[in-house]
């Protein structure tokens, strides 16, 4: 079983417990540091750098438990443009933008925007509606996959397709 397995399915409980969502949970090498970042959200409410400290301080033992080389623990918000890493996520996210980056060209597209329209778990596809056509895709071929944000209608003013209490998370807390 992979790290990233052993540390998610022991942390959720506790992460959830606490409030909080889990989103993914990796483990990667950044030069020569071994590093296991854990994303958490908060559901309906904003996110603040104490709630990453809370959660870390609360998964930290048991993360210490699993991994048996020297590491550094990150637990952060997934940002505006969240990664789409686990099958969880792209169902999370159906009906938002995506940016799809394939491995490889698959009907003369490696790389697109569109709207994820649907998630078939079971055969591990989703269908990405691109202009007017719906493009299914294997999860396998993606090599990346994040939620979009249109920060260039916020900078020009241009709000009203932009929901700006997403971007109240980032107002000062009191």
């Amino acid at each position: 079983m992979k790290v990233e397995t052993k540390v998610e399915e022991a942390i959720e409980p506790i992460i959830k417990q606490l409030g909080y969502e889990l989103e993914y949970v990796e483990f990667v090498k950044e030069g020569s540091d071994n590093v296991l970042r854990i994303i958490i959200d908060k559901v309906g409410d904003r996110l603040w750098v104490e709630d990453c400290e809370t959660v870390s301080h609360a998964v930290e033992d048991t993360v210490d438990k699993l991994v048996d080389v020297e590491y550094t623990l990150e637990v952060s918000s997934p940002g505006l443009e969240r990664q789409l890493k686990t099958m969880k996520l792209y169902k999370k996210y159906t009906g938002r933008e995506i940016h799809v980056k394939l491995f490889k060209k698959m009907d003369d597209l490696k790389e697109f925007e569109g709207i994820l329209e649907s998630v078939n778990e079971d055969e591990e596809k989703v269908i990405v509606k691109v202009e007017d056509k719906d493009v299914e895709i294997n999860i396998k071929d993606i090599a990346t996959a994040y939620t979009t944000y249109d920060f260039d209608a916020v900078l020009k003013g241009n709000t009203d397709n932009v929901n700006l209490n997403k971007l109240n998370k980032f107002n000062k807390k009191r």
